[in-house]
């Protein structure tokens, strides 16, 4: 009886709400809608075949007639799907006969004709809801004989309308609680428009959103002081006063002298280690001090250790016991290295202290040196904003890495550039000191950096994971962050784990998760994000289960993600899910995408700390006058312009340390730094990024698999949208034909390419070349093709000086290449994707 009841009041509560607003019809067909415009003679036929025709006659320049019209334009498309009922229009002004034979007097006037003479003039209110009820009322009445309208019977009108009002109401009431999408964004109609005055030959027109920000604070330094004077409670790392440990570490440090400047003025703070509060103790350390830090990391090559600690001179290095061997091991090459300060321990073992001291290396710990600072305080020192901040090391294609210089300045103007992008509309309050970060995207890269200055300055707090990303997602689930930064290869992981168990059992949950997933894409395709009843019944599910239940945001860089990807994450959390897009030279990012857009594929308009323009790269058939783009009619769009992302502005680095030479290259005079990456502008103004640089550097793999005997002409791609490299190979003919001899296989030199014998033995080679020459395990080529064609300039596959010209052997070869992926099994959501 409760049930009855509960469902009773759900419906009347329904019926009232449907008294200001009716469930509404199929946008995406009122919008294309025409409401009916017969003239005379199709007035009457329209009278003598249907049950009944309500028509609106009008003036188009009656002020009450233009405030009906979207009301009954919805009318008049709601009932279009009953075959015998019309909701028609007439122009007074071009049908004036027509109005005079049905003794039209005013504007708008209202008639419903039942059959060629029963006639009804409407006088109720004309709102949609009103209309609707008496229309839908009159076609269930009969007719006389004589055609005229029969009265309603006194009891049995009631109970229909009693029994029709609780069924409307109970199915409006099950609608708008529970199958309504909600949460509808408004897209933007222009993200950001183009300064046409700026176009010079070869360069694009300039973009920018505005005015570039003045950060509030010159320094890092500073900027940590005021999110501590603000947020004295705040967890920040969640067990340790840093304010004080930071200084406390930088007074030890300079007590010590294990903080002095180098040849060139700098004081240079090495750190070497995974994501741990002592990283961010062991920076804030060297920035109390005016100085600056530098870091290692395992991906670089194990040569990059002592390349950098040469390079930066830096006298200490802070690190754990696990990247202890690898500092010992550099220091006979690197003589100003003095010092190493574990921070995972609180004595130092006897083995290592004589190990260190062997080579002329003083091995201590971080909380002893905090302690000698503790009773030796110093009085911060505040460098200049211009003043080198942070030296990110990147891969270049040769096996040296460059030290990218960046200043407090690139970090903070890069930081609020990102807060005006995301801080507004349901992330107003994505940035508070109630938000919450896991650290995991290693420290070195720029990104991670750019994350923790957010934090840091809104005095929010940061979690750190295990150090180990299997275990990432007891992680996430134990802190809950409330922010998501991420990469496409983990979001793959994460699609791929929640698909393949949803759709491992099959029957009807599989059915249901995936019915849901596909309403949602469709919702999204309409602006719409959230879903009552499948955000509730399962959605929400999902996201406790990952440790994502408080998520407001995720955001991801560093390569694209797969639209299906990137569209299933939307479902799954009904939350903007941004791409960005940027280099440790732009300080991490110059795009986001915004919160409102909902469209994949691009990484949207520039961040206000930055402006961009395309340069023409004629030798790769980009020009910055393309006004389309795809190579199929699926995939061809319009676009304003292809060529090399060029960016300008405060966010952009200073140059590469210590190399001028490499610095030019790639900084014009006029200050636009260029990427390297191709890109178009939508119309709209987003950026869609076409090919962007690799984790990898594949002329550094190219160089050294050459060494292989079997090896001519190597064409190493690694599509960002998978895991793996794969390989185009123009053999030896000479060696491949000794292989082959040795082997007794015969056939021509074209035959010999295609046996997979012969490919097998080929690539087992290639890998042993690359683990001889120090490659890392994902540098390594999975699967190789053997074409006995060379590269050459005549067949348009390399440049005048003999460098291969990347994105025309990737068109020639994109079906193989795909091929390749097949037969290695990396697999993007579900299916083998190559990018367009």
């Amino acid at each position: 009886m409760r049930a009855v009841y509960a469902l009773l009041v759900a419906a009347l509560s329904a019926q009232a709400y449907l008294a200001v607003e009716i469930p509404p019809v199929d946008r995406n067909l009122l919008q294309s809608y025409k409401v009916p415009t017969p003239n005379g003679q199709e007035l009457e036929a329209l009278k003598g075949s249907k049950d009944a025709v309500f028509v609106k006659f009008y003036a188009p320049w009656c002020g009450h007639c233009k405030t009906l019209a979207p009301a009954w334009k919805e009318l008049s498309a709601g009932f279009s799907v009953l075959e015998n009922v019309v909701v028609a229009e007439v122009d007074c002004d071009i049908h004036t006969d027509v109005c005079e034979r049905h003794d039209i007097k005013g504007y708008p006037t209202l008639k419903l004709f039942r059959g060629p003479s029963a006639v009804e003039e409407y006088n109720d209110h004309r709102n949609l809801a009103k209309l609707t009820s008496f229309l839908t009322s009159r076609i269930e009445a009969p007719l006389h004989a004589d055609a005229s309208l029969v009265a309603p019977t006194p009891i049995l009108m009631p109970v229909l309308v009693v029994l029709s009002t609780f069924t409307l109401g109970l199915l409006s009431a099950l609608y708008l609680l529970c199958l309504r999408p909600t949460e509808k964004v408004d897209r933007p109609q222009f993200f950001c428009k183009p300064d046409n005055a700026t176009i010079k030959p070869g360069h694009g027109a300039v973009y920018r959103v505005g005015p570039f920000p003045k950060p509030a604070c010159d320094t890092m330094l500073e900027a940590l002081q005021k999110s501590v004077q603000h947020n004295p409670k705040s967890n920040f790392l969640g067990h340790r006063v840093v304010d004080a440990s930071g200084k406390n570490i930088a007074a030890g440090l300079m007590h010590e002298k294990m903080f002095e400047r180098t040849s060139n003025g700098d004081r240079m703070l090495c750190i070497y280690m995974k994501n741990r509060p002592e990283w961010v103790l062991a920076q804030y350390a060297a920035f109390y001090c005016g100085g600056a830090m530098s870091c290692l990391y395992d991906s670089l090559g194990p040569s990059s250790t002592t390349y950098i600690l040469h390079q930066t001179e830096a006298p200490t290095v802070v690190c754990t016991t696990a990247e202890l061997q690898s500092v010992l091991t550099a220091k006979p090459t690197t003589p100003t290295l003095q010092f190493v300060v574990l921070c995972d321990v609180d004595v130092v073992s006897e083995a290592d202290v004589v190990a260190g001291a062997a080579l002329g290396l003083t091995v201590t710990t971080l909380s002893a040196i905090e302690a000698i600072g503790a009773a030796h305080p110093i009085a911060p020192t505040y460098a200049k904003a211009s003043d080198l901040c942070f030296l990110m090391y990147t891969s270049g294609t040769t096996g040296d890495p460059k030290g990218v210089k960046l200043t407090s300045q690139n970090i903070l103007s890069c930081m609020m550039g990102i807060e005006d992008r995301l801080r507004k509309g349901k992330l107003l309050q994505v940035f508070t000191p109630k938000s919450v970060h896991l650290s995991y995207l290693p420290l070195p890269h720029i990104l991670e950096q750019l994350i923790h200055a957010i934090m840091i300055n809104n005095g929010a707090s940061i979690g750190f994971f295990q150090g180990n990303t299997l275990k990432l997602m007891e992680d996430l689930s134990e802190l809950r962050p409330t922010l998501f930064v991420t990469v496409p290869r983990l979001l793959n992981k994460i699609y791929d784990k929640i698909v393949g168990g949803a759709n491992a059992g099959g029957g009807f949950k599989a059915w249901l998760f995936n019915y849901a997933v596909s309403t949602k894409l469709a919702n999204l395709q309409k602006g719409y994000t959230a879903h009552p009843l499948f955000d509730k019944l399962i959605f929400s599910k999902v996201q406790k289960k990952l440790g994502l239940d408080r998520c407001m945001a995720i955001v991801t860089g560093s390569a694209p993600v797969a639209d299906d990807v990137l569209g299933f994450f939307r479902c799954l959390f009904s939350c903007p899910v941004l791409e960005g897009y940027g280099q440790s030279e732009c300080t991490g990012a110059v795009n986001i995408t915004d919160i409102n857009d909902l469209t994949p594929g691009s990484v949207g308009a520039p961040l206000s700390s930055c402006e961009m323009k395309l340069v023409s790269v004629p030798e790769m058939g980009y020009n910055v006058s393309d006004t389309l783009h795809g190579d199929s009619d699926e995939t061809r769009m319009p676009v304003n312009g292809r060529g090399e992302v060029c960016y300008r502005g405060p966010s952009i680095f200073t140059g590469y340390f210590k190399d001028d030479a490499k610095t030019q290259e790639a900084v014009d005079e006029e200050g636009w730094l260029h990427s390297g990456d191709i890109g178009v502008w939508t119309l709209d103004g987003r950026l869609k990024i076409l090919s962007q640089g690799e984790y990898v550097a594949p002329e550094k793999i190219e160089n050294i698999i050459k060494s292989s005997v079997y090896v001519a002409q190597p064409f190493v791609y690694g599509d960002s949208l998978h895991a793996v490299l794969v390989g185009i190979i123009v053999p030896e003919e000479a060696e491949i034909e000794a292989l082959a001899k040795s082997l007794n296989i015969s056939g021509t030199f074209q035959e010999l390419c295609a046996n997979p014998k012969i490919n097998e033995i080929v690539l087992k080679d290639i890998v042993a070349v690359g683990k001889k020459g120090l490659l890392n395990g994902f540098e390594c080529v999975r699967a190789i093709l053997l074409h006995p064609d060379p590269f050459t300039v005549e067949n348009d596959l390399l440049t005048p000086t003999f460098k291969i010209k990347r994105n025309d052997v990737k068109k020639l070869f994109i079906k193989q290449i795909d091929a390749l992926y097949v037969k290695t099994g990396d697999v993007v959501a579900g299916k083998n994707v190559h990018q367009q």
